[in-house]
Protein backbone atom coordinates (compact mmCIF):
# COMPACT_ATOMS: atom_id res chain seq x y z
CA UNK A 1 0.00 0.00 0.00
CA UNK A 2 2.27 3.20 -1.04
CA UNK A 3 2.18 6.27 1.69
CA UNK A 4 -0.01 8.79 1.12
CA UNK A 5 1.16 12.08 3.11
CA UNK A 6 -1.74 13.97 4.54
CA UNK A 7 -1.99 17.90 3.83
CA UNK A 8 -2.24 19.77 6.33
CA UNK A 9 -3.71 23.47 5.93
CA UNK A 10 -2.20 25.68 8.86
CA UNK A 11 -4.78 28.30 8.19
CA UNK A 12 -7.71 26.61 8.10
CA UNK A 13 -6.79 23.55 10.25
CA UNK A 14 -5.48 25.61 13.33
CA UNK A 15 -7.33 28.08 15.06
CA UNK A 16 -5.12 30.52 16.35
CA UNK A 17 -5.77 31.56 20.05
CA UNK A 18 -4.32 33.71 22.73
CA UNK A 19 -2.40 31.18 26.01
CA UNK A 20 -4.41 32.36 29.31
CA UNK A 21 -0.79 33.43 31.66
CA UNK A 22 -2.67 31.91 34.50
CA UNK A 23 -2.81 28.66 32.90
CA UNK A 24 1.12 28.45 32.13
CA UNK A 25 1.44 29.14 35.78
CA UNK A 26 0.13 26.48 37.06
CA UNK A 27 2.43 24.17 36.59
CA UNK A 28 3.44 23.22 32.97
CA UNK A 29 7.20 22.33 33.98
CA UNK A 30 7.95 19.01 35.71
CA UNK A 31 7.49 18.39 39.32
CA UNK A 32 10.94 16.79 39.10
CA UNK A 33 14.46 19.05 39.95
CA UNK A 34 17.54 18.46 39.06
CA UNK A 35 19.90 16.61 40.95
CA UNK A 36 23.25 15.80 40.98
CA UNK A 37 25.55 12.79 43.02
CA UNK A 38 28.42 14.24 43.62
CA UNK A 39 30.78 10.72 43.89
CA UNK A 40 31.07 10.68 39.96
CA UNK A 41 31.04 14.14 38.87
CA UNK A 42 34.86 15.09 37.55
CA UNK A 43 33.94 19.10 37.97
CA UNK A 44 34.33 19.28 34.05
CA UNK A 45 31.70 21.79 33.91
CA UNK A 46 29.44 20.52 30.87
CA UNK A 47 26.68 21.11 32.18
CA UNK A 48 27.30 24.36 32.84
CA UNK A 49 28.55 25.34 29.02
CA UNK A 50 25.98 23.47 27.34
CA UNK A 51 22.60 25.21 29.27
CA UNK A 52 20.71 26.77 26.89
CA UNK A 53 19.32 28.60 29.43
CA UNK A 54 22.06 29.60 31.81
CA UNK A 55 20.70 28.42 35.10
CA UNK A 56 23.29 25.93 36.33
CA UNK A 57 26.36 27.03 37.79
CA UNK A 58 29.21 25.48 39.89
CA UNK A 59 30.80 28.14 42.14
CA UNK A 60 33.60 27.84 45.00
CA UNK A 61 32.53 26.94 48.16
CA UNK A 62 34.48 29.69 49.66
CA UNK A 63 31.11 31.58 48.86
CA UNK A 64 29.39 30.27 51.56
CA UNK A 65 29.37 32.45 54.81
CA UNK A 66 29.71 30.95 57.77
CA UNK A 67 26.00 30.33 59.46
CA UNK A 68 26.23 28.58 62.23
CA UNK A 69 24.76 25.61 60.68
CA UNK A 70 26.41 22.68 61.42
CA UNK A 71 25.09 20.12 58.92
CA UNK A 72 25.83 22.70 56.16
CA UNK A 73 29.30 23.54 56.94
CA UNK A 74 30.35 20.20 57.10
CA UNK A 75 29.28 19.35 53.67
CA UNK A 76 30.81 22.69 52.19
CA UNK A 77 34.03 22.00 53.87
CA UNK A 78 34.07 18.65 52.40
CA UNK A 79 32.93 19.59 48.70
CA UNK A 80 35.10 21.18 45.58
CA UNK A 81 32.61 22.81 44.08
CA UNK A 82 28.82 24.01 44.96
CA UNK A 83 26.08 23.48 42.16
CA UNK A 84 23.46 25.48 41.87
CA UNK A 85 20.42 25.28 39.30
CA UNK A 86 18.17 27.98 39.12
CA UNK A 87 14.77 26.09 39.00
CA UNK A 88 12.65 29.13 37.82
CA UNK A 89 14.48 29.23 34.44
CA UNK A 90 15.07 25.61 34.64
CA UNK A 91 12.98 24.44 31.91
CA UNK A 92 14.06 20.70 32.17
CA UNK A 93 15.25 19.93 28.84
CA UNK A 94 18.08 17.24 29.42
CA UNK A 95 20.67 18.94 27.44
CA UNK A 96 22.94 18.87 30.59
CA UNK A 97 21.67 15.25 31.49
CA UNK A 98 22.62 13.96 28.37
CA UNK A 99 26.08 15.75 27.87
CA UNK A 100 27.18 14.93 31.40
CA UNK A 101 30.30 12.22 30.14
CA UNK A 102 29.64 10.46 33.98
CA UNK A 103 26.19 10.03 34.29
CA UNK A 104 26.22 12.22 37.27
CA UNK A 105 22.82 14.24 36.60
CA UNK A 106 19.10 13.23 36.86
CA UNK A 107 15.96 14.12 37.68
CA UNK A 108 14.13 13.36 40.74
CA UNK A 109 11.30 14.65 42.97
CA UNK A 110 12.57 16.20 46.08
CA UNK A 111 13.16 13.99 49.16
CA UNK A 112 9.52 13.88 50.83
CA UNK A 113 11.24 14.57 54.07
CA UNK A 114 13.81 17.74 52.55
CA UNK A 115 10.69 20.28 52.86
CA UNK A 116 11.76 21.62 50.27
CA UNK A 117 15.61 21.83 50.59
CA UNK A 118 17.96 19.85 48.02
CA UNK A 119 20.62 18.38 49.89
CA UNK A 120 23.50 16.67 47.73
CA UNK A 121 23.50 13.44 46.45
CA UNK A 122 20.28 12.65 48.81
CA UNK A 123 18.59 10.28 46.57
CA UNK A 124 14.13 10.63 47.27
CA UNK A 125 12.97 7.51 48.54
CA UNK A 126 10.54 7.07 45.99
CA UNK A 127 14.07 7.01 43.30
CA UNK A 128 16.21 4.81 45.67
CA UNK A 129 16.76 1.15 44.08
CA UNK A 130 15.50 -1.57 46.55
CA UNK A 131 17.56 -3.95 48.07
Amino acid sequence: MPFNKTEVDIHTDYALQAVDPAWLAQGVKSPKHLMLDPEPCILCRACEDVCPWNCIFMLDPGIVQRTGDEALEAEVENSFAIFVVDDNACTRCSVCVDRCPTDTLYYARLPEDAGGRRTMAEVPLSQAASE
